[in-house]
């Protein structure tokens, strides 16, 4: 039988990859095995590609290594070849490493084969002039490997070092571009107006869907060669922190693009405010957690995802029963809807919907359907309550990792500690800004005082369900996502002693991200009318009975 041969190939990086370097060196180990009679095996891919041999990967954990391990168990058999470019290919780690695993595989019976020089180094030779050159030339190949990576690295510090005065790289954010003496960017004018839109309409409640339609149906031209706007390429713009004018280095460690320190502030152009962009990435993950809601201009839910059976707490969905006598669009149990374990009815979406936007008055229509001209200083707000938000997170990453540190025998304890006790201390600093300023913006929705018929004209235009101004539920749906920790819906109210379902009357309660909490029971067909109400603010409670005026509320 022929000896078995094995093709080893290592590339350090895809550009090589790129190139014509993994067909050349496949055929050239075709060649030498049809030349010296050896039975190339094919069908066992021995390759490293992006994997270092500087840094001993490709033994420790890439294709190498494995091919080491089925040696040892004698599964592939002493006196087979292993067919490499160059000793280089199989390390560039320091020469004492580098022998050592040059001297196992031979150890293991295998043959070393170099194309470059079509030598043999052969399993169980006393040659000693081939050990002699095989630590020559891994010993240069380590030289050069520790050379170019000091080189390449100290080139990077000392451009990071003048960061401000020349900047790193032509390389930018698509809607800028570098200056003629590579000392600043500029913008883009019609892509920078564009990039705002797209910020101002997601602020408006607006997901990434929504955006990249009415960009295909307005006709704006892409940034880069495509075929018109996608959702995923406006995710990634709104959540591009390059907006804000920061700048993540990376680098290529193992042909892999990694982070490179922290990020440089105000090295772009910023096009967004902090507030703005914060504000935003709390909308996309609360929609994320919560769901979307239905897509279209005109079918906006606006409690989807929040609102939950009274009863069974199923999650409350719209039903359309048509146009007939029984027909109309309730908000029903999902489990009623089913008949699984719940006999809940529906209540009238439209008279639910009055309900709500009647007596939950932290939701300041007027300001909220008006847009930003009617909102700004409650967007302000909630803009700098965002940006807390976002702060306590980043503490409270670095206090885990210290919290992960304390259980590696080489941390310095006391060091440590110090940082987790900072990072709590500037936790708990947030937290109390956080409070405040959650409180400021109820109080800002208390004193806008909403005359009643206004208030009643603005419901009933949001309350129509097929012909509702898209942009002004998107909003109010945007808001009961971000401010609603739970609605429970009792539509057949609580009192079970009543069999006629169209007297009992209905019932919700809301609990509020502020720590508002209200319960309102309605039993006509005025669905801004109360049989009683219950309201709750920092432990002040509120009953209001047979009330046809907004829930009194206790200011603080």
């Amino acid at each position: 039988m022929k000896p078995k041969a094995y093709s080893y190939i290592r590339m350090s990086t895809d550009v090589q990859l790129k190139g014509d370097s993994l067909r050349r060196q496949s055929e050239e180990s075709r060649r030498y095995a049809d030349e010296n009679d050896l039975d190339l095996v094919e069908d066992f891919r021995l390759e490293d590609i992006g994997v270092s041999a500087f840094h001993g990967k490709n033994v420790a954990q890439g294709a190498l290594g494995e091919f080491l391990v089925l040696c040892e168990q004698q599964i592939i058999q002493a006196g087979s070849y292993l067919i490499v470019e160059s000793l280089d290919r199989i390390s560039r780690q320091n020469p004492q490493v580098a022998t050592s695993l040059f001297l196992q595989i031979l150890g293991a019976g295998i043959n070393i084969v170099t194309l470059t020089d079509r030598h043999v180094y052969r399993a169980g030779s006393s040659d000693f002039t081939d050990i002699i050159v095989s630590v020559v030339i891994m010993s240069r190949a380590y030289e050069e490997s520790r050379t170019k990576s000091l080189r390449v690295g100290a080139a990077w510090e000392n451009k990071r070092r003048n960061i401000h005065d020349k900047k790193l790289t032509q390389v930018a954010p698509i809607w800028l571009r570098l200056s003629a003496d590579r000392t600043a960017f500029e913008t883009v004018p019609e892509r920078v107006a564009v990039l705002r839109w797209i910020f101002e309409e997601a602020d408006q409640g607006k997901g990434s869907l929504q955006i990249s339609r009415s960009l295909n149906q307005q006709g704006v031209p892409t940034f880069a060669p495509s075929k018109g706007w996608y959702e995923s390429y406006v995710s990634k713009v709104l959540t591009n922190r390059a907006v804000l004018g920061e700048f993540q280095p990376h680098r290529y460690i193992d042909g892999k693009r990694v982070r490179s320190g922290e990020p440089i502030p105000n090295y772009f152009p910023a096009i967004v405010t902090r507030e703005q962009f914060e504000r935003i990435q709390v909308g996309r993950a609360v929609r994320r957690l919560r769901g979307a809601g239905r897509k279209g201009q005109n079918n906006i839910n606006l409690f989807q995802g929040v609102a939950r059976c009274g009863y069974c707490s199923a999650r409350m969905m719209i039903v359309n029963k048509g146009t007939g006598p029984k027909g109309g669009v309730y908000l029903r149990c999902d489990r009623a809807r089913r008949s699984a374990d719940c006999s809940a009815s529906g209540w009238p979406l439209d008279h639910f919907e009055g309900a709500f936007l009647w007596f939950v008055e932290e939701l300041d229509l007027s300001a909220v359907v008006e847009g930003p001209a009617g909102e700004e200083v409650r967007k302000t707000l909630e803009g700098r309550a965002a940006i807390i938000s976002s702060d306590i997170g980043a503490q409270k990453k670095m206090r885990e990792r210290a919290f992960d540190l304390l259980g590696e025998p080489s941390s310095a304890t006391a060091f440590v500690r110090v940082k987790i006790d900072d990072a709590s201390m500037k936790i708990d600093e947030l937290e109390r800004n956080l409070a405040s300023i959650r409180e400021a913006i109820m109080v800002t929705a208390v004193g806008q005082k909403r005359p009643f018929e206004e208030v009643r004209r603005m419901i009933k235009e949001i309350g129509r369900w097929q012909t509702a101004d898209g942009d002004s539920r998107s909003r109010v749906a945007d808001w009961i996502k971000r401010n609603v920790n739970e609605l429970l819906i009792f539509s057949d109210g609580l009192d079970e002693r009543d069999p006629v379902a169209d007297t009992k009357p209905r019932q919700f309660s809301v609990a509020l991200t502020s720590g508002e909490f209200r319960t309102v029971q309605i039993s006509g067909n005025d669905p801004t009318v109360a049989s009683y109400s219950v309201h709750a603010n920092n432990d002040q409670w509120v009953l209001t009975e047979d009330s046809k005026l907004s829930i009194h509320r206790e200011a603080t």
